[in-house]
């Protein structure tokens, strides 16, 4: 298919909401509609407007009745999600970094970046260590700065230090670079009998982590990493595409450390709050 030139023209808030009234969005103050659109965004509120729309008829008008407060009611259940998926992922991001600091210190000392052991492979060895040097370079910490003040070698801290600065994304790195019996023995923490299915649930929080560390939305979206399923517990019974399969993965792992799980449920009843959000457009 040809690709066509971009000819659209800068439009204000109160051009969206006449653009919007005509395609039949009921909005009783256009006037504050209009600074809600200054506020949020036209553009992050675009896929929650066309959510109402009849994309198959004509001039894609809204379904009839739809109100401009249906719209917002979205925008916000669907800010409600991330915040508290977010503090939940949070929970187990901490519990992770905790495991592999324990796990490596107690086989391999206060330094296991230069043990060969502790990695399944040469290759591995040198990207965790390159990973753990960009984290602690990159470091602002008070405590990162105490032990470049300090010390003189080894160049890189403690590993119980350390794990203060890892991000999860760089945590999720480093375990994949683990030897096996380290990844058996941390999965099996959370009670993971598979470190390959551990991997892929650590891979779908990330992902999650990330789209709600950045304001992106939760809404009719089909997650790009998916969790696979431990059959020996049966975790997620939802689709693997779905947010409520890896909140159920979640709630499996909090559980099985202690740590206040009941994330799944939660994400439900925020759902309930809001009438206008059908449970399948939020992943359940």
């Amino acid at each position: 298919m040809a690709l066509i030139p971009y000819v659209k023209a800068h439009a204000t808030a109160a051009q969206r909401i006449a653009h919007l009234r005509a395609k039949g969005l009921v909005i009783s103050r256009p006037n504050v509609a209009a600074r809600k659109i200054e506020a949020i965004g036209y553009e992050r509120l675009r896929i929650y407007f066309l959510s109402r729309r009849q994309t198959n008829v004509t001039g894609k008008p809204f379904i009839a009745g739809t109100k401009y407060h249906d719209i917002i009611s979205l925008y916000e259940c669907d800010a409600e999600l991330r915040n508290v998926c977010f503090l939940a992922v949070g929970q187990f991001e901490l519990l992770l970094r905790n495991s592999m600091s324990e796990a490596l210190s107690a086989g391999f000392g206060s330094h296991p970046y230069y043990h060969a052991g502790a990695f399944k492979d040469s290759s591995a060895n040198l990207n965790a260590l390159q990973t753990f040097a960009k984290v602690y370079g990159a470091s602002k910490d008070r405590r990162a700065k105490h032990y470049r003040d300090t010390y003189s070698t080894p160049v890189l801290p403690p590993i119980w230090t350390m794990k203060e600065f890892l991000t999860f994304g760089a945590s999720s790195r480093i375990f994949q670079c683990l030897n096996g019996s380290i990844k058996t023995n941390i999965a099996a923490q959370f009670g993971v009998g598979s470190d390959q299915v551990f991997t892929s649930w650590i891979e779908a929080l990330v992902d999650l982590r990330n789209i709600c560390a950045h304001h992106d939305r939760l809404f009719n979206r089909s997650l790009q990493k998916q969790p696979s399923r431990l059959r020996s517990a049966s975790v997620p019974t939802a689709a693997p595409n779905k947010l409520k399969a890896i909140l159920e993965c979640l709630d499996y792992m909090l559980s099985k450390r202690g740590s206040p799980a009941g994330i799944s449920d939660r994400v439900r009843c925020i759902i309930l709050k809001y009438p206008e959000m059908q449970l399948a457009e939020a992943g359940y």
